[in-house]
């Protein structure tokens, strides 16, 4: 069983407020998260989706960013099955606060999974 997905970067772009990048996802039929979840018609859980695919790529890009403090606006809105080719956009937004990455989870146009996370600052992380 495969514990990764595979992924390609598509476009990268970076702006005064932030930083934006998507990757062509697939998802390996026998992905080790599916174990178990559920017989006959296996679907990719939520913490897979947002641990092992989004913040695994956020960590990648921006290693510079301190631990999730936050996961906002949260919404699955259609499963995702063996065997789907995604798309997965982050979007680091930078600015007085705290930093936020939007994400967003398509499969052929169609949102799956949409969300915020926050990230604690580098003083923060260190405190």
């Amino acid at each position: 069983m495969r514990d990764r997905f595979d992924l390609e970067l598509v476009r990268r772009s970076s702006s005064a407020s932030g930083e934006l990048a998507t990757f062509a996802v697939g998802v390996p039929a026998d992905l080790l998260y599916f174990a178990g979840h559920f017989p006959g018609e296996p679907v990719l859980p939520g913490v897979a989706q947002l641990v092992a695919l989004v913040l695994d790529r956020v960590r990648a890009l921006w290693p510079e960013l301190g631990e999730p403090t936050r996961v906002g606006r949260l919404k699955f809105k259609q499963p995702i099955a063996p065997g789907d080719a995604l798309e997965l956009t982050v979007e680091l937004e930078r600015g007085e606060e705290a930093p936020r990455v939007h994400f967003q989870i398509d499969r052929e146009g169609q949102a799956c999974t949409v969300g915020v996370m926050t990230f604690a600052t580098a003083a923060e992380s260190q405190a």
